[in-house]
């Protein structure tokens, strides 16, 4: 068997092929040579994007309704994590567990995989910081050139002299992992004192694309909710307000593989503590004109308050994944996963390696057609899947409206 890979293909084990080694990457450079090229013609989140891409989002919707082993198209999402290398150590954050060598996803691998899948929608982001990858922006304009919308979730420290070429990317979006509303806890959280400088580069984006008389990138906060930032939730709606942030993610914590971090990050939270900031959060929210994904919480904060419970108390949610359906990741190290949770983990949902396969090859091998079998099912196979919360039918289509472009 190819890739190093038992006889029989199991969803939990897959160890690297014999004489493996993940390729490194000396420090990056911090900076690169503009684009000439006039910034392109680019479209707000959730503006039409045409008949094409609406007919592909209505068989998306079909594809998720009607789940099947296998799938005949080829998904709409590509998760293209371009390095697991970072410049931060997150108290919320496992990188420390799982990458000990720092690789640069090789150009014949992003290039493949845009081809061959040519998804509506782009996530140019991973385990590491995008923007530490020397050639990011020609990868965000060869996928927005083959026509997909692109975001990137990036800390925004690594961009001091970029913004410009940020903008004549085309890219869509920026995410912007903040967590923050002051540099003390940006500090606490992220272990380096960046608060000022990401604040900073947002205001200079904003001035560089109205210049530009550009629409994008729109900017959006991700908010990774935690002991030390959750009282927090509402003051960030005004520092959105006030930098020009168009949207707020106010995002649940996976544990996968971090039950030992979970009590240093959930110890003094209560459950009526954090309703009550996020309530606030949607008041000032509202007033503001800031879209969130409060409407996920409200529906569902016992699911993830329970997410947070040691796991003695842990129960589990029965909520059906649509991943495996719809979108793909591709990783730094050329492995195509399932989803964007089992990443973090070292020994799952490897499903094949971009290297030795095509994509349409990988896609409906064995290993795709057991896991989707099992979640139609309504089995959690994998370790990853036990303790997940999946964006549900109701959540993919609400993010994409509101939160995505």
């Amino acid at each position: 068997m190819s890739e190093g890979r038992p006889d029989k293909p199991t969803l939990t084990t897959n160890p690297f092929p014999p004489g493996w080694a993940r390729s490194g990457a000396a420090s990056p450079p911090l900076t690169i040579g503009g684009a000439e090229a006039p910034p392109p013609r680019v479209k707000r989140a959730g503006d039409p994007s045409g008949w094409k891409k609406t007919w592909r989002y209505g068989l998306g919707v079909l594809t998720m309704l009607f789940r099947r082993p296998v799938v005949r198209r080829m998904p709409l999402h590509l998760q293209l994590e371009v390095t697991d290398a970072c410049n931060l150590h997150c108290t919320t954050c496992s990188r420390d567990l799982l990458v000990h060598k720092p690789a640069l996803l090789s150009e014949p691998l992003w290039k493949k995989m845009i081809d061959e899948m040519r998804p509506t929608n782009i996530n140019v982001s991973g385990i590491g910081e995008p923007f530490l990858h020397p050639n990011i922006f020609e990868i965000i304009r060869y996928a927005k050139g083959r026509g997909a919308a692109v975001n990137c979730a990036t800390n925004l420290t690594r961009v001091k002299g970029r913004h410009r070429e940020i903008v004549e990317s085309g890219i869509d979006q920026l995410k912007v992992s903040i967590d923050a509303t002051d540099a003390e806890t940006y500090r606490t959280i992220r272990g380096e004192d960046y608060f000022e400088q990401i604040k900073d580069n947002i205001r200079e984006i904003v001035r560089v694309r109205d210049e530009l008389g550009a629409t994008t990138p729109s900017i959006r906060f991700n908010f990774a909710l935690q002991c030390f930032n959750y009282r927090q939730a509402p003051d960030l709606v005004d520092l959105a307000a006030e930098l020009g942030v168009d949207g707020i993610y106010y995002q649940f914590l996976a544990y996968v593989d971090m039950e030992g971090r979970k009590a240093m990050l959930t110890n003094v939270m209560t459950r009526e503590s954090l309703q009550a900031a996020l309530d606030e959060a949607g008041l000032r929210a509202k007033r503001n004109g800031i879209l969130t994904n409060l409407d996920m919480w409200r529906r569902d904060v016992e699911i993830f308050w329970n997410n947070m419970q040691p796991m003695s108390e842990y129960k589990p949610n029965k909520k059906q994944c649509y991943f495996p359906w719809i979108s793909a990741w591709l990783g730094a190290d050329g492995w195509v996963r399932p989803c964007p949770i089992m990443p973090w983990t070292l020994d799952e949902g490897r499903m094949g390696h971009l290297g030795k396969q095509s994509f349409a090859e990988i896609w409906n091998n064995e290993r795709y057609r057991e896991l989707r079998a099992a979640l139609m099912r309504g089995e959690r196979p994998t370790r990853s899947c036990k303790t997940c919360y999946p964006q549900d039918l109701y959540n993919i289509i609400s993010i994409k409206a509101k939160l995505l472009p």
